[in-house]
C-alpha cells in the first residue's frame, strides 16, 4: 500500500519522521478521516476546512493549499487501486515545518453491523469542556483509544463519555443522537464534543424534514429513557444502537433513525 508524504508517493514503510519532532514527543498534530466510495470522497471540502481551522488553533503553519491536498488524495486512491475505502489526512509538527501525510485503508463496517446495531457502555473517564483539545481532532487520541479498547474487550462497540458536570458528550469515535416522543436530541457542542462533519449533516437533513431538533445538556438517565439511539461519524455515517448497558432498543421500531438513514442515502446519491 502506498502513502503520500508531502506530495511524494512512497511505500508505507518508507516514510521517515524526525525522532526529535514535536509530533513524536507531544502528539503535536491533527487528522481527518473520510469515507470514499467509487473514487468519490465524501464531504472533502468540509473536512479540509476543519483541518485548516484546527491547524490555526494549534499554531501549525500549514502552507499547502486545500486544492493541492485534494489532488493528492485522488492521486493516492488511484495509485492504490482501492476505489472504496477510508482516507486519512494527518498534519504533524516536525520542528520547523509541518508534514502532511495521506493514507488509505479498507472500511471495516459491514451491512451486518447496521442490521444488528451497536452496543454501547458508559465510561467513568470524563470529558473536559474547558480543554482546547476537546474541540480539535488532534493526534492526542490515546485516552479515546484506551477507553474504547476496554469497551471492546467487554463486548461493546463504543463508549459514551459524560463531562465533568455529568452531561453526556460523545463516544470515543462518534457523536450521539437519541429520539424521544418524536424529538431528536444531541449533546450541545459546549458540553465538550468534537463537532463532527456527519453530525452537522444529520442536523441539516433532520431540519429539512421538519423534525424537531434539540441540542443541549442531557444526562445518562435521559439517554436511557430514549426510544431510539444512534451514533454518527464519517465512516459509520448513521449506526443504530441496539443496547446501552443492558437497556435494549428495538431496531424494527426506530422509525426516525430509519427515515434519517434513507434521507441520507438519497442525499449522498444526489451528490454522486
Amino acid at each position: 500500500m502506498y502513502i503520500l508524504m508531502n506530495g511524494q508517493l512512497i511505500g508505507e514503510g518508507e516514510g521517515h519522521l524526525s525522532p526529535s519532532g514535536e509530533a513524536l514527543f507531544y502528539g503535536y498534530g491533527l487528522f481527518e478521516t473520510l469515507k470514499y466510495h467509487n473514487k468519490k470522497i465524501f464531504f472533502l471540502r468540509e473536512h479540509l476546512e476543519r483541518l485548516t481551522l484546527g491547524c490555526r488553533k494549534l499554531d501549525l503553519q500549514l502552507k499547502i493549499e486545500e486544492a493541492l491536498i485534494e489532488e493528492w488524495a485522488y492521486q493516492l486512491i488511484q495509485a492504490n487501486q482501492l476505489p472504496t475505502g477510508t482516507l486519512k489526512i494527518t498534519c504533524i509538527k516536525s520542528q520547523d515545518h509541518v508534514d502532511v501525510i495521506l493514507s488509505i485503508r479498507k472500511n471495516v463496517y459491514t451491512n451486518k453491523d447496521y442490521e444488528q446495531g451497536f452496543k454501547l457502555c458508559f465510561t467513568e473517564v470524563k470529558r473536559n469542556p474547558y480543554s482546547i483539545l476537546t474541540y480539535i481532532k488532534s493526534n492526542n487520541y490515546l485516552e479515546n483509544l484506551l477507553v474504547r479498547k476496554e469497551a471492546l474487550a467487554q463486548g461493546y462497540h463504543e463508549v459514551v463519555f459524560t463531562n465533568v458536570h455529568g452531561k453526556i458528550c460523545e463516544g470515543a469515535i462518534s457523536n450521539i443522537f437519541f429520539v424521544r416522543e418524536g424529538i431528536l436530541y444531541t449533546p450541545a457542542v459546549e458540553c465538550g464534543i468534537l463537532e463532527g462533519i456527519m453530525r452537522n449533516k444529520i442536523l441539516e437533513i433532520a431540519r429539512g424534514l421538519d423534525l424537531r431538533v434539540e441540542a443541549g445538556g442531557y444526562t445518562e438517565e435521559d439517554l436511557l429513557k430514549a426510544e431510539e439511539v444512534f451514533i454518527t461519524n464519517s465512516l459509520l455515517e448513521i449506526m443504530p444502537v441496539v443496547e446501552i448497558e443492558g437497556k435494549q432498543f428495538n431496531l424494527h421500531k426506530n422509525i426516525v433513525t430509519q427515515t434519517l438513514r434513507k434521507q441520507y442515502e438519497d442525499y449522498i446519491g444526489a451528490q454522486q
